[in-house]
């Protein structure tokens, strides 16, 4: 008997502290369906905010195609509905072909009359969020012009770098600003320089490069308090930034 098996294409590669959390794209019965693969020697973990080591990582790009290990499902927390245990990811040594690509980030973005997530977003005078145990999803494409995308720092008291965020049109919100946590894209600004402006610089010049149309990858986070007095929330952030005609690692 031939066993099936499950070979997921890396989508999203974002920053979690010292860590990475990774999510991608599975072809099952004739779609995609999006997958959060978390380590499963942690799943005694009190929350699963525990990423993979960046060492498992090196070497390895967006795109490409690994197979997943020992997978079983793991018990959803809403809005996190992809989350799936595994034992490793086995790369395949292949990419997704452009093709591929461009179909994962069409077929990842939700229908006009659809909520992004399962359930309305929260908002903050610039944020957005859902409380936990609502939605029914965490991952979503968005489709934005490349000239209504824009890059800023700030500076936190305490913390060793600036934060990046980005504005742009979420629906049917406008204009939200955004944590950047597309791994590829900060590193080719860190890449650039040290200086904080340049690298602003830089990345506004390479979404800009990336077409009219760009393809963007939101995603909420696991439970977070952004401020003591507030209860935990699930935060909107900005995992990728791609290409819609040539979608690139």
């Amino acid at each position: 008997m031939r066993v099936s098996v499950m070979e997921m294409v890396l989508l999203d590669w974002t920053r979690m502290g010292r860590s990475f959390c990774v999510a991608g794209a599975l072809f099952q019965d004739t779609h995609y369906r999006l997958v959060r693969p978390l380590l499963a020697k942690n799943r005694q973990a009190p929350v699963r905010n525990v990423g993979w080591p960046a060492y498992l990582l090196e070497r390895h790009v967006r795109w490409e195609i690994f197979e997943l290990i020992g997978a079983e499902p793991a018990d959803p927390q809403a809005p996190h509905s992809e989350d799936v245990w595994v034992q490793a990811l086995r790369p395949r040594n292949r990419l997704a072909s452009r093709e591929q690509r461009r179909a994962i980030l069409e077929a990842t973005a939700p229908k006009p009359e659809e909520s992004l997530f399962g359930a309305p977003l929260l908002t903050t005078r610039f944020a957005a969020y859902l409380p936990p145990g609502t939605g029914r999803r965490s991952l979503a494409t968005v489709i934005v012009p490349a000239e209504e995308i824009s890059f800023s720092f700030s500076r936190r008291e305490g913390a060793p770098e600036p934060d990046i965020r980005v504005m742009l049109p979420v629906p049917p919100m406008g204009e939200r600003l955004l944590i950047v946590k597309d791994h590829h894209l900060l590193r080719r600004a860190e890449e650039s320089s040290g200086d904080p402006v340049r690298q602003i610089a830089t990345l506004n010049t390479a979404v800009m490069q990336m077409g009219e149309r760009v393809a963007v990858r939101l995603g909420l986070s696991r439970p977070f308090q952004s401020d003591a007095r507030q209860p935990a929330m699930c935060w909107l952030m900005a995992d990728g930034f791609f290409s819609l005609h040539d979608p690139q690692p």
